[in-house]
């Protein structure tokens, strides 16, 4: 998803539904770079999304009508978190959420889902939790490397045991969740989609030969390798532009890089949502050449690569991870192998010089996006798989088996 800070406008205060409250819950309320939680809470019909955490962190601001958080900030407010966090909620905190019905607690990422166990046990209601993709590929060694990845690593077998369902964000998410034991039978593939009316092709005449990335500058995002991969490029193409939007640890790396390289390159930094888009619009070709990195974590799917497509913006990336699912290599985009700037030269070079071929993945992507992957349809299944879950009494780690 495009690493954007949004403001409460993206998720306006919504009336009771019919069906009740899902509890959405995410340990910090809310990561820049997470607007895809925000936008399917924001195209629910049946359900009214309400946000809880144990903390506020700087990102995406939520309403206060449809969010809380444990911590407000003040040395109390830490020791209530740390309470809430080891002995679970107050008979309080439990009133206060309850009257707001809920029917059932949707956790993003493995690691908020166990957080979230004695949320849910103690409102007596399912749990549900979203898997998204380091969640599964990084190795324990590297999940461990913080004290709540240890306790999540400690308490994973009781997570696969006790959710009452997985929604894994791909096919390559899902079996990588299977190889490290969580159950077939409640483990299935939801990919959330994107807004195809707010993400939608520009007035023709409006692209330029820029090559965009939007992404956190880590390793997994490898903006090394399209870097280099400029430089070839604008040997045969002097007049394409890279434009890089996100931050992160490697960005004064990235900046040197391309600086020694002498390639046309703006660094933006990270940007709200409607910038992100605007460039989109501009751009001829989007290019994050996602890799496995040492730690184990891999792109899960690439919710951003969806908006590119939506906006009729063509996609050149890696084979890697759940990008193919995302991406149809040879149809909406060229996808290569990770780590490989001269195979990444050739295929946005193919782009940039080709009309008829730019043309042809612009108009598939669109229809992919459209047929696939559109937020509404998507949230319409997702609402009509909790509405399946909670038809049958419930029994933590019992019921149903479900299939893709």
């Amino acid at each position: 998803m495009s690493t954007a800070a949004c403001r409460a406008s993206l998720l306006p205060t919504k009336q009771p539904t019919a069906l009740g409250t899902v509890v959405i819950f995410r340990i910090q309320l809310l990561p820049p770079s997470e607007t895809f939680i925000v936008t399917q809470a924001a195209a629910m019909q049946q359900f009214s999304p309400y946000f809880v955490g144990w903390r506020k962190v700087a990102g995406i601001e939520l309403p206060a009508e449809t969010s809380w958080t444990v911590d407000g900030g003040s040395l109390r407010g830490k020791l209530r978190e740390l309470r809430f966090r080891y002995a679970g909620p107050s008979r309080e905190q439990l009133a206060r959420l309850r009257a707001r019905a809920p029917r059932l607690v949707y956790a993003h990422f493995a690691p908020d889902g166990y957080a979230a166990m004695q949320l849910a046990e103690r409102l007596g209601v399912p749990l549900v939790t979203a898997l998204h993709g380091f969640d599964v590929t990084m190795t324990d060694q590297a999940i461990g490397a913080t004290r709540l990845g240890r306790e999540y690593l400690r308490g994973r077998s009781a997570l696969q045991k006790r959710s009452a369902l997985f929604l894994a964000c791909s096919a390559f998410v899902r079996r990588r969740a299977l190889e490290l034991g969580y159950p077939a039978e409640r483990t299935i593939v939801h990919s959330i989609g994107a807004d195809i009316e707010t993400f939608k092709p520009p007035a023709p005449g409006q692209r330029q030969k820029i090559v965009l990335f939007v992404g956190r500058l880590v390793e997994k995002k490898d903006c090394g390798s399209l870097i280099d991969a400029m430089a070839e490029v604008q040997r045969h193409s002097p007049e394409a532009e890279l434009v890089v939007i996100g931050g992160g640890p490697l960005r004064p790396h990235y900046e040197a890089l391309s600086a020694a390289l002498g390639i046309r390159c703006r660094f933006l930094g990270t940007q709200p949502g409607s910038v992100v888009k605007d460039w989109m619009a501009l751009a001829a070709v989007f290019c994050v050449p996602s890799v496995v990195a040492a730690s184990g974590d891999a792109e899960g799917f690439g919710m951003v690569f969806i908006e590119a497509q939506a906006m009729g913006l063509p996609v050149v990336s890696t084979l890697s991870g759940g990008i193919p699912e995302a991406v149809r290599n040879g149809e909406t985009g060229l996808l290569v192998k990770e780590r490989d700037p001269r195979g990444l030269a050739h295929a946005i070079l193919r782009l940039l010089q080709g009309d008829e071929l730019w043309q042809r993945f612009s108009l598939a992507g669109r229809r992919n996006v459209e047929n696939h992957f559109n937020l509404t349809r998507q949230t319409g299944h997702l609402e009509k798989v909790f509405e399946r879950l909670l038809a049958e009494p419930y029994q933590t780690g019992a019921g149903t088996t479900w299939a893709n």
